[in-house]
């Protein structure tokens, strides 16, 4: 087992709330792990410190051969993170170009990750003439651009209707198999944990504690018949009873 992020005694407060008290938590390169827990447990604050946004009071935390260029973020509010100046293919392009890629390469890359989520955009177009579910997959796309070693993802489904749900995680599931990055999830919904995740850790109510890290033993890919299967209900049954300890249900 190879660790690729580790959180030491890790402290975090925002004003008289404190969230995170001696806090640790280790994570297993190239697996998915969800994160799972009571509204405010920081769930969303633990990735934000993880990638930079947000500094923590105390304790340390790394990420092994950490690069900026090979991390990326799809944040929950996705409208917000892409830009409407910008076209379709630009908003995609955008973390390439930053890293000064030439205009063939970009080309090629925004090809080979159209090919993975199988949807054809018009590249000529912007964001707000999107459906809300297509401006979910082009953030999809452009966090996945640059082929990232390590992926933050906060409630990427949460916006969108059943169908849609499915459908990314499947293309999140396609593109994992091929390049097998670190995935750290965040959601609050039991069955999208259980479906993608091959670990899901259970926060407690703050100031967070892991109650318990649940195994998910289900091979990939695992599709919408995946849901229906007895190992499936097992684990997700599993979930639950950790969640209601967690959150004094």
């Amino acid at each position: 087992m190879e660790i690729v992020a580790s959180v030491k005694n890790l402290k975090k407060s925002f004003k008289n709330t404190e969230v995170f008290r001696d806090f640790s938590i280790e994570i297993e390169k190239g697996k998915i792990t969800a994160i799972f827990g009571p509204n405010g447990s920081g769930k969303s604050t633990l990735l934000n410190i993880l990638s930079g946004i947000t500094k923590s009071d105390g304790g340390s935390f790394s990420i092994k051969d950490f690069n900026k260029f090979k991390s990326s973020y799809i944040f929950q509010n996705y409208r917000e993170s892409l830009l409407p100046w910008r076209t379709n293919f630009e908003n995609v392009a955008l973390p390439l170009e930053i890293q000064k890629k030439s205009k063939e390469e970009i080309k090629q890359k925004v090809e080979e990750i159209q090919k993975i989520f199988g949807f054809k955009f018009d590249w000529n177009k912007y964001p707000y003439e999107l459906s809300g579910g297509q401006q979910q997959i082009l953030a999809f796309m452009r966090a996945l651009i640059t082929n990232p070693s390590i992926l933050f993802i906060d409630e990427p489904f949460s916006a969108l209707d059943y169908e849609n749900n499915l459908l990314l995680r499947e293309h999140l599931q396609k593109y994992y198999l091929a390049f097998k990055p670190t995935i750290l999830l965040i959601t609050h919904n039991i069955e999208e944990a259980v479906h993608l995740a091959e670990e899901i850790v259970i926060f407690s109510k703050k100031p967070t504690v892991i109650i318990e890290t649940i195994d998910n033993p289900l091979p990939y890919p695992r599709t919408v018949q995946s849901l229906k299967v007895e190992e499936f209900h097992k684990v997700k049954d599993r979930v639950l009873s950790v969640f209601q300890k967690a959150a004094n249900l």
